[in-house]
């Protein structure tokens, strides 16, 4: 009798829709529970990021070298998407249809060139790729920053620089994933695209201070502009200036990406795992570096071992068109992040669409000196917070997570 009463005692107690029979809590109670859950929330993110931020200390100096990369990038991509119909409109007389265009037409072209590309980045590996890619996006910047008529600024918009994106931003997270393993990947891409959205909030402050600081000049100034652009002459425009900081955050990133060597971190081993490359793998500079890293303490010791992570060095694949897309389709992970990118294709539509829109209704209707880019980084910075967040909070579906990252950058 007692353990049947003590049975019904616990089946009310666990009955789903007991909370409704309660007393309802008091204001201070509710505030006091409210902040207790911060509190913890904050706990939980706190010792997530750093565990996932000691889970990349062990990480190949490449891991740090793609964040700095995919920074500079996101910095020079974001300050020209937010002036370029401004751009095209201001500077070269072109319509707002002809501007929009051309904005689409160079985001396509991206994606075209991608899918014939592929095979050329899976041959030439991560290192190679990286090297030409922003070389061919810095030749690009150069010839967008001093055209001065219609044809090699189109030229630059829908072949050199759709070509080098193709061959940087995608290659990048390939990159990613071999500078990591299970244990810490979910974590490297959230970091990854926290870093994205950095290089956007610089980008916006940035482009209104320029804007702002060209819109002001003295009157000769503008009188010498309008001299200038009235006979076709070249002329540091506010619009030029804003491309010119992209092409020095480009030139950093091509010191930084010859540096960048053909590694892959190996998942659960901790010893360098030998290949027939590795005998020649002085001739890449790798091996000297690897040398003076072990003098020193660090890096790759006499027995082999890594002190900074299980690195190896990578032989891209090769194979001929047909082989490579054959075997790429043939793995559940590829359709599986199809699905995802299909998923997202919304979010990343209306992104583009605010690059293209955006700037132009501002300075319509706020005048000259709205402040576009500030208001553009809104999102970024939101993003920025929120994150890490989630990203340590999930950490058991971080393949998931690694999918989401390589499909929204």
């Amino acid at each position: 009798m007692a353990s049947d009463s003590s049975d019904k005692a616990s089946s009310e107690h666990h009955h789903p829709c007991n909370f409704l029979l309660r007393p309802p809590l008091s204001g201070p109670t509710m505030i006091q529970t409210a902040l207790r859950k911060v509190r913890s929330t904050l706990g939980s993110f706190s010792a997530g990021t750093v565990a996932g931020l000691h889970s990349l200390s062990d990480s190949p100096p490449e891991l740090w070298k793609a964040y700095v990369l995919k920074f500079l990038d996101s910095y020079a991509y974001f300050s020209f998407s937010l002036i370029f119909t401004l751009f095209l409109s201001d500077d070269f007389g072109m319509s707002d249809i002809e501007a929009g265009t051309y904005y689409g037409a160079w985001g396509a072209l991206v994606t075209v060139f991608g899918l014939f590309t592929g095979t050329i980045i899976d041959n030439l590996g991560v290192a190679k790729c990286l090297r030409i890619g922003f070389v061919l996006s810095l030749l690009s910047r150069i010839g967008i920053l001093l055209a001065t008529s219609k044809p090699p600024l189109l030229f630059c918009i829908l072949f050199t620089l759709p070509l080098a994106n193709c061959l940087g931003i995608p290659v990048l997270t390939i990159g990613l994933r071999r500078y990591t393993n299970e244990s810490n990947r979910g974590f490297a891409f959230g970091l990854f695209y926290v870093v994205m959205n950095v290089g956007a909030l610089i980008a916006g402050p940035l482009v209104d201070r320029l804007t702002y600081f060209y819109n002001h000049r003295d009157d000769e100034d503008d009188a010498g502009e309008m001299q200038h652009q009235s006979t076709g002459g070249w002329v540091m425009t506010t619009n030029r200036a804003i491309v010119l900081s992209g092409v020095v955050a480009n030139v950093l990133a091509v010191f930084v990406a010859f540096t960048v060597r053909e590694i892959k971190v190996d998942a659960d081993e901790r010893e360098l795992v030998p290949s027939s490359a590795d005998e020649d793998y002085d001739d890449e500079g790798a091996g000297a570096s690897s040398r003076s890293s072990a003098a020193s303490g660090g890096g790759e010791s006499a027995t082999g071992r890594r002190s900074g992570g299980p690195v190896r060095k990578f032989e891209p694949l090769k194979g001929s068109t047909y082989r490579i897309l054959a075997d790429t389709l043939a793995q559940p992970s590829f359709r599986r992040f199809l699905v995802v990118c299909l998923l997202t294709l919304n979010v990343r539509m209306v992104f583009r669409h605010l690059d293209g829109t955006l700037p132009k209704y501002m300075v319509r209707e706020f005048g000259p000196d709205a402040p576009k880019g500030r208001v553009y980084s809104i999102n970024p910075a939101l993003i920025i917070v929120l994150v890490p967040i989630i990203t340590a909070s999930t950490s058991a579906v971080g393949k998931v997570l690694g999918y989401a990252c390589l499909s929204c950058t």
